[in-house]
């Protein structure tokens, strides 16, 4: 099996090379905003480009995680926000249907509104509130009309992070509080946090084939940044008194509360992913093998 993975110089494509390359899958990783050594560039907003690299490259799978994804930043630049995630996504579409590859496409609980006391399964109605979930959404849409496509809608990532890359929040706030810095994080906004090892591990394994359509996989425990910040320092023996509330601004619309839900997972033979706890465990173990 031979797999193109767009944007694999991002904090998931990354980790999705990884995952592919333990299997002894051969991976070609493609780059376009943040160059990396032994990654293929490619401008998914090129149509003439991205064939190429399709007709070329003969693979079966692409997994495609490339997308702008900062939510303010797709606010202040819709047109360019616009111009990658769905007319890249579209590019990348038609290419799969010319050269028979199957579509792993990424997209993001942010398609769905946050209504009070809802949870979302894989056949509710997308309302999003924000204009990247709107560019995802019709990602999705665009994805679909291939037949053995399979959308994979996630949440917030979390995971540790190396010197030559951007920061998590994860890795951000265990800096500032190892420096002795306070952190001001929101305490309103509930998230459902996944490892993103965990999502890297799965699409590895979905690359394989067997499972179309849309799957959720999201963390099934609820935290606030405020309590996840917390937790992250009990966890690594810091300062929890320098964790404090403010409430966050934000240009694009936030849901709520987004709760993903998969009616999928277990019928297929999958693990849900890890609780908090379970997670922090990885982290101090990844930490500590310096990885």
């Amino acid at each position: 099996m031979k797999v193109i993975v767009t944007g694999a110089s991002g904090f998931l494509g990354r980790r999705v090379m990884r995952a592919l390359r333990m299997e002894g899958v051969q991976a070609q990783g493609t780059w376009s905003a943040t160059p990396r050594q032994g990654l293929m560039r490619l401008d998914i907003t090129d149509a003439r480009a991205v064939d190429t690299a399709f007709a070329e490259g003969r693979f079966d799978v692409c997994i495609h995680a490339a997308a702008r994804c900062n939510l303010d930043d797709c606010e202040r630049h819709r047109s360019a926000a616009t111009n990658i995630n769905v007319g890249g996504t579209g590019n990348v579409v038609e290419a799969c249907r010319r050269t028979r590859t199957r579509l792993l496409y990424v997209s993001t609980d942010h398609v769905f509104d946050g209504a009070p006391a809802r949870t979302y399964v894989e056949t509710d109605e997308p309302r999003p509130l924000q204009h990247y979930g709107v560019t995802k959404r019709e990602g999705e849409l665009l994805a679909l009309t291939l037949e053995d496509a399979l959308v994979l809608r996630v949440p917030l990532l979390y995971g540790l992070t190396g010197p030559d890359e951007k920061a998590t929040f994860v890795t951000s706030t265990l800096e500032q509080l190892a420096t002795g810095q306070p952190v001001y994080v929101d305490g309103e906004q509930v998230r459902y946090p996944v490892l993103v090892d965990e999502v890297a591990g799965l699409l590895s394994r979905l690359a394989g084939g067997g499972v179309r359509g849309v799957l959720h996989f999201s963390g099934g425990e609820a935290t606030t940044k405020y309590s996840w910040a917390r937790r992250l320092a009990h966890a690594f023996n810091l300062d929890v008194s320098l964790v404090r509330t403010r409430k966050e601004s934000s240009l694009a619309v936030r849901p709520r509360d987004n709760r993903l839900e998969s009616t999928r997972l277990s019928a297929l033979g999958l693990k849900a992913p890890f609780s908090l706890s379970e997670g922090l465990d990885v982290l101090r173990h990844q930490r500590e093998a310096g990885v």
